[in-house]
């Protein structure tokens, strides 16, 4: 009758595994189109854990067919986080000098990153240019 017996051990782990259940927070639950939406303070105070709802596909199927706009709407003040992520990239309107930026853009370092970069180096070399670059 031994070897029916199983290690105290093994019963153990089937029991801390049966009543172990992983913490999830809702951030980690919610989609990325949910992230752009703020979340109202009713939906996340009431039951922190629930998925957010959604409306049903009858709401969604009209717009869908008479315009091609998209559903989340891309305007900057949706979120603080998109605006910020939205902004990193423009152009610069106005003259505005910045010796950091300068460098940045058009660096000794920043030619080496790039195959034209070097290739500028390499023609500015062979030309004998004293200052290669900014």
């Amino acid at each position: 009758m031994a070897f029916l017996r199983r290690p105290a051990l093994v019963y153990l782990r089937y029991s801390t595994s049966a009543t172990y259940t992983p913490f999830l927070t809702s951030t980690s639950r919610r989609t990325f189109t949910s992230l752009l939406r703020p979340a109202t303070l009713s939906s996340t105070t009431a039951a922190p854990f629930a998925r957010p709802t959604l409306p049903s596909v009858t709401a969604f199927a009209t717009p869908l067919l008479q315009s091609s706009a998209p559903i989340t709407p891309c305007s900057s003040s949706s979120s603080s986080l998109l605006s910020l992520t939205q902004a990193r990239g423009h152009r610069r309107k106005t003259y505005n000098p910045s010796h950091l930026v300068r460098k940045r853009r058009f660096g000794f370092l920043a030619r080496l990153r790039s195959k034209t970069g070097r290739n500028i180096l390499k023609r500015r070399k062979e030309t004998g240019r004293k200052h290669l670059t900014h």
